[in-house]
């Protein structure tokens, strides 16, 4: 049995049969799993620290975008990317520190 392929719907903010209920009911669930995913993951890797400011990081970045009418929905992984490569950069920031230290 082969799972169904799912489609995206073109998501229209100003469009007469969209209202900001079906719209929200569309949106909310999706980012709600990206923003999870991401939060087990960065918990799992870099512990409860990191996946706090990481869980901010992602939040900041989905406000952040920019909704033009007309519009698919938002693409969640580059929101999370964009959240990651933060992190990426706080977590080597704090590695070059250790190695500053241990040299000395």
């Amino acid at each position: 049995m082969k799972a169904a392929i799912y489609q995206e719907k073109p998501i229209s903010i100003h469009g007469k049969t969209d209202d900001c209920l079906e719209i929200s009911d569309r949106l909310l669930p999706r980012a709600e799993k990206e923003l999870g995913a991401f939060a087990r993951a960065v918990n799992k890797l870099f512990g409860s620290a990191h996946a706090g400011q990481s869980i901010e990081d992602w939040v900041e970045e989905f406000e952040s975008i920019d909704w033009p009418a007309g519009s698919t929905t938002p693409n969640w992984r580059r929101v999370t990317i964009v959240a990651a490569a933060r992190l990426a950069s706080r977590v080597e920031i704090k590695t070059e520190d250790r190695e500053k230290e241990n040299h000395r």
